[in-house]
Formats: structure tokens, sequence, C-alpha cells
């Protein structure tokens, strides 16, 4: 974690800075030269590996879904069992996650090529070719480092994560500035019709976050901000898996968000998001649809979409979100005790 942000006794949250900041992250990221560098050293073949934690992960599940024949990893996990050869992708928004960073070294020592896309370039070894000592261990500092322009100021990223989506965006050659541009601004726009869907969920004490295709990494990310800004529990699920054994938990005391954004197979898409919401409706629960938004980068869309609904979740509620509870004394000892 960076700095402990500003403690602020009501709105305007940093979040909601980050959020309206993040139109002039396209420019600098989709032109940046480190794409064309990572992009070529995908090219020279091997498996691709993209890891992160939590907002990171999140990223990473997005960079597979855009680069073609990618995975996503725990960055736990991967660090356990590297991968042998390729291109290891990290997402650190600070440069200091530790099981990220132990990722990249093991797949460094296993022989992949590393990039490590990060906010924080400064706070790294700057050249492949040198090495730190820390604790013991010889650090390999990453073959590529892909540097976004903006250091999130809230614990509860929205930069952190819109920034190495744009970043993969570019690597991939998914879509174009102009075209993120539009999406990222566009999307902004709709911001009343997610007030207006936070009063709807306002009774909630549970949601489940649900989508299919792409919009189920979205529903992942959405699930975390509101239980980072807004304290409320939640499950994210794929649309399918909502109608597999999950209903018996859930009442008219539990919201459902239903995201249909993602393009493709759509007609089944929304026929079973359909099925969802009749499903739901007999147990009262109440519902919300996040769809209709500006085409041409689903994941970007639903980035936006995410953050201004957990923005507003977060005002309905009266809720910080920029701490993300470390100011309670409770809440830091459990963070300090697990090193996070």
């Amino acid at each position: 974690m960076s700095d402990m942000p500003e403690l602020r006794t009501g709105p305007p949250w940093a979040m909601e800075e980050m959020i309206y900041a993040e139109p002039g992250l396209v420019e600098p990221i989709l032109t940046s030269s480190a794409a064309l560098e990572a992009a070529e050293s995908i090219r020279e073949g091997g498996p691709v590996v993209i890891v992160g934690c939590g907002t990171s992960e999140h990223a990473a599940m997005a960079g597979a879904a855009l680069i073609e024949g990618a995975t996503a990893r725990d960055a736990f996990e991967a660090s356990l069992d590297p991968q042998a050869g390729g291109v290891c992708i990290a997402i650190s928004h600070e440069a200091g996650t530790a099981a990220t960073l132990a990722a990249m070294h093991a797949a460094a020592a296993n022989g992949a090529r590393t990039i490590l896309i990060t906010a924080k370039p400064d706070e790294i070894v700057p050249s492949s070719a040198a090495t730190a000592t820390t604790g013991g261990d010889t650090v390999t500092a990453p073959d590529i480092v892909f540097a976004t322009p903006l250091v999130d100021t809230s614990w509860c990223h929205t930069v952190g994560y819109v920034s190495p989506l744009l970043a993969l965006t570019a690597i991939a050659g998914a879509a174009d500035a102009a075209t993120c541009a539009r999406v990222l601004t566009d999307t902004l726009e709709h911001r009343a019709r997610f007030t207006d869907a936070a009063k709807q969920l306002a009774s909630a004490e549970r949601l489940v976050i649900t989508g299919s295709g792409v919009d189920e990494i979205t529903a992942r990310e959405l699930a975390l901000k509101i239980e980072e800004g807004l304290h409320v529990p939640c499950t994210p699920l794929g649309v399918e898996k909502v109608l597999h054994g999950h209903l018996p938990a859930a009442d008219a005391t539990t919201g459902i968000i239903v995201i249909r954004v993602d393009p493709s197979a759509a007609a089944k898409r929304d026929a079973r998001a359909d099925d969802v919401r009749r499903a739901v409706a007999e147990l009262g629960m109440p519902t919300v649809t996040v769809d209709a938004l500006p085409e041409g980068h689903p994941l970007l869309a639903g980035a936006i979409a995410l953050q201004l609904l957990t923005l507003e979740l977060v005002h309905q509620a009266g809720t910080n979100p920029d701490l993300i509870r470390r100011e309670q004394p409770t809440y830091k000892a459990a963070a300090d005790a697990a090193s996070t």
C-alpha cells in the first residue's frame, strides 16, 4: 500500500476525483513506447502469464481476455509454480505488492521475460541487467517497465484498475486511443443511472454480482469495490452459477446486480440473464441491471460503470471509501497482521 490517503470528513472522496481523472490516462498509456516493446516481447513466443493481487488480479483477467493465448494467475500461486519461459506480465500499481513481485522474480528465474505495469517506476530497479538484494534474495529487475502516469490517491482503487486495463489494451492492440477515450467519457455521462440504481439497492444487506463472458471479470471487480468502499458483503458469480445452488442463501434482503455488457453471443447471454432476473424476482430480491453502455470496449465501459455505481452506493450509505476502513484500529491491525 501507498502512504495512507487523506482522511476526509465527507465527500467529495478521493475515489471520485480519481474516477474523473481517468480520461487523462488514455493518451499517455495508449501511445506509450512500452506497449510496443511488450508486444514485441510477446511475439518472441512462449506462454504469456499475467499476474496480480486484488484489483490488479482482475486487471490481469481482463488482460487475458484481451491478449490472445494469455493466462491470468493469482500472483501467490504463480510464485509457487512459475511458468517456464515466455513472458510474465506483473501488475502492481505501487510496485510493492510482495506476492506479485515474487511471482515476477520466480518467472524470471525460470527463464521468462518480465514486464511490470506500475504507476511507481521509481520504486523498482531500473535496468534488467541490475539486481538488488532484499532480505537475502537476489531480485532481478523487470525487462520492461510499463509506467502509467497517475498514482491512485484512494485505496478503493479505480485508477489502479483502469491504468493496467488501458496498458493491456495497448499491448494487445485491442482498441485505439480514440475508442478508449470515447467509451470512457461517454460512460461517465451515465452517472445519473447509477444514482438511481444505488437507491434501488440501498436496503440490501448482501449483494450478489453476476455477469457472463468478460462481464464476469467486471463483476469480480465490482464486488471488491463494494466491499472496500461500502463494507457490504458481496458474492461475485457467473450468470449460470447463480442458478446452481446459490439462491437458497438469498432472500429479499439480498440484492443482485446483473452486468450485461459483453456483446459476444448477445442473444444467448441476454436470455440467460433474463432467467436469472425471473428467478430472483420470485424471492423479492432488489435487482439492478448494468447494460446499454457505450460500445467498443466492454471491459473499459464496465470498469467505469462499476466505479460509478460503487461511488453512488457509498454516497447512499455515507461511508468513506478511501481508506478501506484502515483508519479504524481493528481493520488496521488486521491489515498489519497479514502484511497487506
